[in-house]
């Protein structure tokens, strides 16, 4: 192992933010109560002095907990401010052999071309970037996003040891928000969508989840074009709804493998006249129900009638 002082990337700072960007589409993790790394995160962001030390000792956790011989590259730690709120990067960047060339002056105005190979590298290709985490500490402990380009539903354990962290929600629990998400917005913007759609939001939602399947980080739009029925532009103002939405709950570019184990499915469809009058019928029973000329039918015998002061369905 190798130890790098600590520099500023001055005029790559850039090159570098664009590389801590592509975290933001991992997965949401916590801090353990006792997590190392947190408390080594913790004095840097008290007292910057200790930014050398700690990112050093920060190495020999991962090193240590990886096993075995990591690929050659470069442990990363950096130290980011941004709308009044501090941020750590964390990132293990692997070297990816690169070729250069020069150009000179040759014979009958050509050029004349040297070789040369560089093997310590920081390339743009994402891939180069193995495993990251995104961290913003809090009086709780702290918010994380992980990512493993190897496995982005699946965080190699050695990874998840060395930030002594776990998965904020399971892809059940990911799965139900995903649910919940796009019913309420589909729900609250009813002019968005097709009057089917609307009705129909609790089975579609369902259903899409339990075909199974998963999203990944850069299409998570795709769920919400299932159950709309056909692919949004990506500038329909019910996407902007939705990825809003996702951002609340931490789900904005998570990768789900979906699970339905936490997922309602519809058992109760709803009618509200314009008077105001509320009709709930069990799905089973929704044939005895007909709408002609927006008026509800119920073909249906009358068992009772009674007056009551509970107005709740």
């Amino acid at each position: 192992m190798v130890w790098l002082e600590e520099i500023n990337p001055g005029r790559f700072s850039d090159f570098f933010i664009d590389r801590i960007r592509s975290v933001n589409n991992g997965l949401p993790y916590v801090f353990s109560d006792a997590s190392a790394t947190r408390e080594r995160l913790r004095r840097i962001a008290t007292d910057s002095k200790h930014f050398q030390t700690e990112s050093e000792k920060l190495a020999e956790d991962f090193q240590r907990l990886h096993g075995g011989s990591a690929a050659a590259g470069a442990f990363l730690l950096f130290q980011l401010a941004a709308a009044g709120a501090q941020f750590f990067a964390l990132l293990k960047y692997d070297d990816e052999k690169v070729l250069t060339y020069e150009l000179a002056e040759g014979r009958g105005g050509r050029k004349k071309v040297s070789l040369d190979a560089l093997e310590r590298t920081f390339v743009q290709n994402r891939d180069a970037l193995q495993k990251s985490a995104l961290v913003k500490l809090t009086e709780a402990g702290g918010e994380l996003t992980v990512l493993d380009r190897r496995n982005q539903q699946n965080v190699a354990r050695y990874f998840e040891n060395f930030l002594d962290a776990v998965r904020q929600f399971d892809d059940a629990e990911a799965t139900r928000k995903m649910v919940d998400v796009t019913r309420q917005v589909i729900r609250e913007n009813r002019d968005l969508v097709s009057p089917q759609v609307y009705q129909e939001v609790t089975k579609r939602t369902f259903d899409a989840a339990s075909a199974g399947g998963q999203v990944g980080v850069d299409d998570q739009k795709s769920f919400l074009d299932t159950v709309v029925g056909q692919a949004l532009p990506p500038d329909h103002p019910l996407v902007a709804k939705f990825q809003s939405a996702l951002r609340k709950q931490r789900l904005d570019g998570t990768p789900i493998k979906f699970d339905v184990s936490n997922v309602r499915p519809p058992s109760t469809l709803r009618y509200r006249t314009k008077n105001g009058i509320q009709i709930r019928v069990p799905s089973e029973l929704k044939k005895v129900v007909t709408v002609e000329a927006n008026r509800i039918i119920i073909n249906d015998p009358l068992d009772v009638s009674y007056d009551d002061t509970d107005t709740r369905l």
